[in-house]
């Protein structure tokens, strides 16, 4: 016989409430605290600001543009003039010149690599339980094992330890002569990838680990792509997307941005496929700014990659999860590339740096995730003694150039895209294309002062108009050069020649206090 609501309803529905919260309770205590987020950090190298979809309407990179504006790009993100120093600064949350590693990138006879006395982001994810995978370009030393990624928290490694090498056979040649495989994974060499394009092989192995990662364990992904360095190679399919594109280097590299972003496609479907996405932080920056040289460009921001100008420091980025706050917007805050160490920690729940891990890095999770003011004021771009000295600082909207910013210091507009101009609004077409020339710098001019926020591409040096602020500025790099650690760049080493191993890079023939001979017979037999 039914129950006469008049009567038993609203006990039935308090007793049915109560037991609700009970089994809720219940099953949240048994569950425990939410699993900290999977990470995934996404680096392209050498991507100029002009190579990206949500910059360059021309750029044919539908996965990239989605997850940019469905995330918050990072407008005001800043990275080093190029790719050595940018991904030490990632991965210990410090200034490059508080390391030694300013001044050039690692060249793959050099006998030294990113020092050991530095704890690595990876390190401290392992520490916190999180499952840890580098995939991609490592570029941050080889010569002694102790370098090299899975001894450095990385529980796997499929990739290459050098800065570059071809696409397809990954074999890497020297300028003084020599030749060799460098492709990896975990300490063994990896042939069986040879004639396999690499965006393709990082992809595919992305989705390895993704899919084979277990459900009770955090992720870190490192995925640091090949993708767009030089050399120009892509498959034919790419270069097709671009017929209107007169410039081969332009339309050659363009195809090589898409390329990457189907590799980027993979990753995301794979997150989706696995049940992780959700729960999951994806960063994506460029290491430094594009290569004009080799397709790349960063217009209208001035300058080059190797360079203290914006078009070779400030990076193409955007951070894109379902744990926004706020997303869909673009983000002004100011951020430097040191800023992810502290920031994926946080996430992590691991434990916060201490003053004694002297980090430069500071946590940016409020400024991305809920748009509140970036917790940082002031960007070191660098300290560099050696040579040709330069150094740069930004302080709010200022920034300050003192000494030598780099070569290549003109704007250059998109090459070879001259037909199609006509197709994009007036004031945003670039009045003529400016062939790359020499435009080094003749050293007639030592300081440079600009307001970013009215002159961010560069063109007004305000030095001689605000003295106390050139002033102020410089006594705050000399300040800051306290802690310069002098450069580590000793002389290639030709122990280290891949001739020397049947044409192969190896790890070991820098070991300290081990023969240079005994060296060669012992790791000799990383050829097999």
């Amino acid at each position: 016989m039914p129950f006469p609501v008049c009567v038993y309803g609203r006990g039935l529905v308090v007793a049915f409430l109560t037991l609700i919260t009970v089994v809720t309770v219940s099953s949240a205590a048994d569950a425990g605290p939410s699993q900290p987020p999977n990470i995934v950090l996404i680096v392209a190298d050498d991507l100029g600001w002009n190579d990206v979809p949500w910059h360059n309407s021309l750029v044919r990179a539908p996965t990239l543009a989605r997850l940019a504006a469905d995330g918050v790009t990072l407008e005001q993100a800043y990275v080093q003039p190029i790719c050595t120093p940018s991904r030490s600064a990632l991965l210990t949350g410090r200034y490059p010149f508080t390391l030694g590693r300013q001044h050039d990138v690692l060249w793959p006879l050099q006998p030294t690599g990113l020092t050991l006395d530095t704890p690595l982001l990876s390190e401290k994810l392992r520490s916190a339980g999180y499952r840890t995978h580098a995939v991609g370009k490592w570029h941050l030393g080889f010569c002694r094992r102790a370098y090299t990624p899975t001894e450095r928290g990385f529980q796997s490694f499929l990739g290459f330890w050098t800065g570059s090498e071809n696409y397809y056979t990954h074999w890497r040649g020297l300028d003084e002569g020599g030749s060799g495989l460098d492709f990896r994974r975990n300490m063994s060499v990896a042939r069986e990838f040879e004639g396999r394009y690499s965006s393709e092989v990082f992809a595919a192995e992305a989705e390895r680990v993704i899919e084979t990662h277990p459900a009770d364990r955090p992720l870190f992904l490192y995925l640091a792509f090949q993708s767009v360095h030089a050399p120009l190679q892509v498959p034919r399919r790419y270069w097709d997307l671009y017929p209107g594109v007169r410039d081969k280097s332009r339309r050659t590299f363009l195809g090589m941005v898409s390329a990457l972003d189907d590799a980027v496609q993979r990753v995301e479907s794979a997150l989706r496929g696995a049940g992780l996405y959700d729960n999951t932080v994806i960063i994506f920056t460029a290491d430094n700014g594009g290569q004009v040289l080799a397709g790349g460009n960063n217009y209208p921001l001035r300058g080059n990659k190797v360079t203290l100008w914006e078009g070779g420091t400030r990076a193409a980025s955007f951070v894109h999860s379902p744990l926004l706050e706020r997303p869909r917007r673009a983000s002004r805050a100011l951020i430097h590339v040191t800023d992810w160490f502290p920031t994926v920690l946080r996430l992590a729940g691991a434990p916060q740096p201490t003053p004694e891990d002297r980090l430069d890095g500071v946590d940016q999770w409020d400024a991305i995730s809920r748009g509140e003011p970036s917790t940082r004021s002031e960007v070191v771009y660098n300290i560099d003694v050696e040579k040709k000295p330069g150094a740069a600082i930004r302080v709010g909207d200022f920034k300050l150039i003192w000494g030598y910013p780099g070569s290549k210091n003109d704007w250059y507009p998109e090459p070879g895209i001259t037909e199609l101009w006509p197709l994009v609004p007036t004031e945003l077409a670039p009045a003529r294309y400016t062939e790359v020339g020499e435009h080094r710098w003749s050293g007639s001019n030592t300081t440079w002062l600009f307001d970013l926020a009215s002159d961010p591409t560069e063109h007004v040096n305000l030095a001689a108009q605000r003295p106390a602020l050139v002033a102020e500025l410089k006594h705050r790099l000399l300040r800051h050069r306290r802690r310069l650690v002098p450069a580590d760049c000793p002389p290639d080493d030709p122990r280290g020649s891949p001739d020397n191993f049947g044409h192969v890079f190896v790890t070991g023939w820098c070991e300290p206090g081990v023969p240079a001979k005994t060296q060669l017979d012992s790791f000799y037999n990383f050829l097999v």
